[in-house]
């Protein structure tokens, strides 16, 4: 038989608290964290947690844009037609993809890059596997590489002032995805700068008089930042519109994608301030529970 003892005289009396079924006097939990003696039948057997869904979509946003990042995207405006206006290739090395159209019969697209002798010199060509998308062939041409082996090396290699060209001609045709996106791939070349200098890389349809889309690949590092959210988006863009252009509709301007850019770091930016906030309150609130009460 249990015995009751009397607290004695000027003492408080003890208060016990029953942790065997939900009580008042029971500690509550902390925001967004269930106590481990919860009463499971008020959620069907399962204890519910809340998270915060802002830090959860940002990551979200940046995991699925990782996958992208093989090749750095973006688009290049038309007007690269001679070496003079050659699209410039910054960080040649950065593996990229450049969505860009050849828009009249017998066009040549130029672009331009600076190497270092042993650099690596990777240049292929792919081509939307959507409408509008053409198959490419292209010279390079730069100090150190074999003499022009045909009339149309050499007059390209002459108008870039450039003492030698590798030509390549369209070949394969493999269909590849990269990002969700699908390519034709077309082959290139793979080699390694022979010499200090400037490197030219001159476009052509495969078929002669063709028009339309391809994508232009150099380079072989790969790496992701932010700003590839807003590149793909670009890239999306320019798969998306119609080819030959429709009279009267524009094609959505290249850079569109730096608004989803800016997005992405203000939505990352507040979802990793708002997730820090969440985990230090959670942290102050453990540290008072487990604090020893005063004697």
């Amino acid at each position: 038989m249990a015995r009751h003892h009397r607290p004695a005289p000027g003492r408080p009396t003890p208060i016990h608290v029953s942790t065997g079924r939900a009580a008042v006097g029971r500690p509550r939990a902390a925001p967004g964290w269930t106590h481990p003696g919860s009463d499971p039948a008020r959620t069907g057997g399962m204890h519910l947690r809340r998270f915060p869904i802002l830090p959860a979509a940002a990551l979200a946003l940046l995991v699925a844009a990782a996958p992208v990042a093989a090749h750095a995207p973006s688009v290049v405006q038309a007007g690269n037609e001679s070496p003079a206006t050659a699209h410039v290739v910054e960080d040649p090395g950065l593996s990229r993809a450049i969505g860009a159209t050849l828009g009249a019969p017998g066009e040549v697209d130029w672009f331009r890059m600076d190497l270092r002798a042993g650099d690596p010199l990777v240049v292929e060509v792919t081509a939307p596997d959507a409408e509008g998308g053409t198959a490419t062939s292209f010279a390079l041409l730069g100090p150190g590489l074999p003499a022009p082996a045909s009339d149309a090396a050499a007059a390209l290699a002459a108008a870039a002032g450039a003492p030698g060209a590798l030509e390549h001609e369209a070949t394969g045709g493999e269909r590849e995805v990269h990002g969700g996106l699908g390519f034709i791939a077309w082959g290139g070349i793979r080699t390694t700068a022979p010499a200090d200098g400037t490197y030219w890389i001159a476009v052509r349809a495969a078929e002669a008089g063709s028009t339309g889309k391809y994508v232009l690949a150099p380079g072989v590092r790969e790496e992701f930042g932010i700003e590839t959210i807003g590149g793909m988006a670009d890239l999306v863009a320019f798969f998306n519109d119609p080819w030959p252009p429709q009279p009267g509709v524009s094609p959505p301007p290249v850079g569109d994608g730096g608004a989803i850019t800016m997005a992405a770091i203000v939505v990352g930016g507040l979802g990793v301030a708002l997730l820090l906030v969440v985990v230090g309150s959670i942290a102050v609130r453990r540290r008072r529970r487990t604090r020893p009460a005063a004697t």
